[in-house]
């Protein structure tokens, strides 16, 4: 029995058809072409579109929206299946639906889901999560940027960066605060309009993943109306504090995906390298590194699939398993890079084989989301009884 037949239990049958869904246009659609576009540095527009057109950029959203209304397992699925053939293409359903929409639709008004969360539901408008400061990414409430009251509007200036989708957004979900002496009850989170004038998006200078279009946005006396505020004024940190499990968790899903990837890599290349007249999947280390991926891996998933049942229960805030599987999963993805790489030997950082940039976009995994210091910190605090949660 294969283990995927093992795993099927625990998921229903519409679940069961989701992933069949994302698996066959992941794999016929998107990674056929990803080679390519990697080699001429494309983004995968067409990509994002059929991606809205199959829901998957409005999985959260009520059917009233145009969204799918899916649960949280069926989320995690589809994060696994696409980051498994292209980990831009699954970028864009993490960004899109774990921080801007849910937020969105937990603390918006109703004018600004019908302008906002309508179009971006059906993949006819692009977000951009515009947190992470040159000052410093993990520590979001020590963010420099401010917001100004100035009648109906609010006057933004500061600068973001590491911002994925920068180039392509409609819209962008940013914090600032409007006094920094607050701290925290003085950040508020925006929805900013991308064509909004003192907006200026520069691309990242990347040595790789060039195309997952970083960037850094400078915001000059840009005017956000009021009605662009999501939430109240100092409840950024809240509406984006309500969403970490589930960006927590949709990174987790798209690690297991590449980490699949990765295994699948060197099972299809191992059998086929001869060394010293041997099959290289006949020595014993080559052995120990598979067997090593395959149980890091169904761990991993295995977690993964906890804190979507978690998350799907609504038994309150689950952030201290989200940070355990976030990062568990992230280092399994890392790891199994390096073991496919080793498996391939140097053929492994040619363009003709992916597990190369499997690497550096696993830890990339590893920073995104809090990096591995971060979730250990929070980690140990709850095993010591610090937090409870």
């Amino acid at each position: 029995m294969k283990l995927e037949e093992l795993r099927d239990f625990e998921l229903t049958e519409s679940q069961k058809m989701t992933r069949t869904m994302a698996r066959d246009f992941a794999r016929k659609e998107i990674l056929p072409n990803v080679q390519n576009w990697e080699k001429n540095a494309e983004y995968p527009h067409d990509i994002v579109k059929k991606m809205g057109e199959l829901g998957m950029l409005g999985i959260f959203v009520p059917e009233k929206y145009g969204g799918a209304e899916l649960d949280h397992m069926s989320y995690g699925i589809i994060c696994e299946e696409i980051a498994y053939a292209d980990w831009v293409s699954a970028s864009v359903i993490s960004v899109q639906n774990s921080l801007v929409e849910t937020g969105i639709l937990n603390f918006g008004t109703e004018e600004q889901k019908q302008r906002y969360l309508v179009p971006l539901a059906k993949g006819e408008m692009q977000a951009s999560s515009a947190l992470t400061e040159p000052s410093g990414g993990t520590d979001l409430a020590s963010l420099e940027t401010t917001a100004k009251r100035d009648g109906d509007y609010y006057i933004l200036n500061g600068q973001k960066t590491f911002c994925s989708h920068a180039n392509y957004a409609n819209v962008f979900f940013t914090l600032a605060s409007i006094d920094r002496n607050l701290g925290r009850k003085g950040i508020c989170a925006f929805l900013v309009d991308g064509t909004s004038p003192g907006i200026t998006v520069n691309p990242l200078n990347m040595s790789t993943m060039k195309r997952g279009n970083l960037g850094h946005i400078f915001l000059d006396d840009v005017r956000v109306p009021k009605e662009n505020l999501l939430g109240e004024e100092g409840l950024g940190m809240r509406v984006v504090g309500a969403n970490l499990s589930m960006g927590r968790f949709s990174v987790a899903s798209r690690c297991v995906g590449q980490a699949q990837a990765c295994l699948d890599a060197a099972l299809k290349y191992a059998p086929e390298r001869k060394i010293f007249g041997q099959k290289e999947s006949e020595f014993q280390m080559v052995k120990k590194m598979v067997a090593d991926m395959v149980v890091s891996i169904e761990a991993a998933r295995l977690m993964v699939y906890r804190l979507g049942r978690l998350l799907d229960s609504d038994v309150g805030r689950v952030t201290s398993i989200a940070s355990m599987t976030k990062l568990f999963a992230s280092e399994v993805a890392t790891q199994a890079a390096l073991n496919s790489i080793q498996i391939h030997g140097g053929y492994g950082f040619t363009e003709e084989f992916p597990v190369g940039r499997y690497l550096l976009e696993a830890k990339s995994l590893e920073v995104g989301e809090g990096n591995s210091q971060l979730h250990r910190d929070i980690l140990a605090d709850w095993a010591f009884g610090v937090r409870d949660y």
